[in-house]
């Protein structure tokens, strides 16, 4: 008598569907986990020598404010003025002028830990506009001569003060601004702690042939506590680790860089522009090159991996296990069908 030939049972189609399924499940998760990645973040790269330029600097947009630079050859421009500008005195310390709005509240906590500690702060000089560091600049070039004023004075848009996160700080009963100011109380205690807020200083001592100014140790500005930390790991000053990770303008051309990865070529000897004076020798007697590494677009660290047939890896990864569950699938059936027919 011919065997009568059974259905398979919920549970037996089941076990056969599941080992698809899953790969399947894993395939999907596979898609997912590199679509949440972030990008790859990478700036122009190599450190430019000081010399002296007008170029406008990328980011410099209002929300761009932790990672805009600005220093010898970056500029602001004159229009920049930050909206949210607020009286320091919200920030919890002394003095006068404005800041950004942005800073206060860990203004405010890194105010309250200083005075804990018995070294209450003072702003100094805070936010300047751009026709401010003008005026003051021009003060110093009459009474210290050009060379020597834009050693420890940016020129006008090129001051971090324009960005509304900076403040040169003193203690209370100072009366001015002092070079040894890092090895008082309060100066010695703004050096180690200051980062933990957001806060670093932007010309530490020694570090005129990379950040082209004089040692301030009473400059501090605010890039927020995540970057502040990140900065401060790296033992990098803030201009070095800005062009190395967000600045996106080439230092040459002034042109915006397309993509957000750039590899240096052979240095090549840059000139001022036409528009500014040749650059000063910068005090302890480091006077930096003329060289400028010039830079030549390259793929990002995002589109170097290897791929297949056109694919990047994830998808062929899952072309593969929905192949293997297919096959599975089949094979599964197959075995299924003779075993009937037994």
């Amino acid at each position: 008598m011919p065997l009568l030939r059974r259905r398979p049972s919920v549970a037996s189609r089941r076990q056969s569907i599941g080992p698809f399924v899953a790969a399947a499940v894993l395939a999907a998760g596979l898609l997912v986990v590199p679509a949440s990645a972030p990008s790859p973040v990478a700036g122009i790269g190599p450190l430019p020598t000081c010399r002296l330029a007008d170029i406008l600097t990328v980011p410099r947009g209002y929300d761009d404010w932790a990672t805009t630079q600005v220093d010898w050859i970056l500029s602001l421009g004159p229009d920049y003025k930050p909206p949210d500008l607020v009286s320091v005195r919200d920030g919890g310390v002394a003095g006068g002028g404005l800041v950004r709005k942005l800073v206060i509240a860990d203004l405010k906590a890194m105010a309250a830990a200083a005075r804990k500690n018995g070294t209450p702060l003072v702003s100094w000089s805070p936010y300047r506009s751009y026709g401010q560091q003008k005026t003051l600049f021009e003060g110093y070039v009459r009474g210290s001569g050009y060379d020597r004023a834009v050693t420890f004075s940016a020129r006008p848009g090129h001051s971090e003060h324009q960005l509304g996160l900076t403040i040169d700080f003193v203690a209370v009963g100072d009366h001015g601004l002092t070079t040894n100011w890092e090895v008082t109380r309060t100066g010695a205690w703004m050096a180690k702690n200051a980062w933990k807020y957001g806060w670093l200083m932007s010309y530490p001592k020694a570090k005129t042939d990379v950040t082209c100014y004089s040692y301030e140790p009473w400059h501090y500005r605010y890039v927020g506590r995540d970057l502040a930390a990140k900065i401060h790991d790296s033992g990098l000053t803030i201009r070095e680790y800005l062009w190395a990770n967000y600045t996106m303008v080439d230092p040459v051309t002034g042109s915006p860089l397309p993509i957000a990865s750039v590899t240096p070529t052979t240095p090549v000897n840059a000139s001022p522009s036409p528009a500014v004076r040749p650059s000063a020798v910068p005090p302890d007697s480091a006077k930096p090159s003329s060289g400028l590494s010039s830079p030549s677009t390259t793929s990002g660290p995002a589109s170097e991996a290897a791929t297949l047939f056109g694919l990047d890896p994830p998808l062929v990864i899952v072309g593969f296990l929905l192949l293997l569950a297919a096959i599975g699938l089949v094979a599964s059936l197959g075995l299924r069908r003779r075993s009937g027919r037994g």
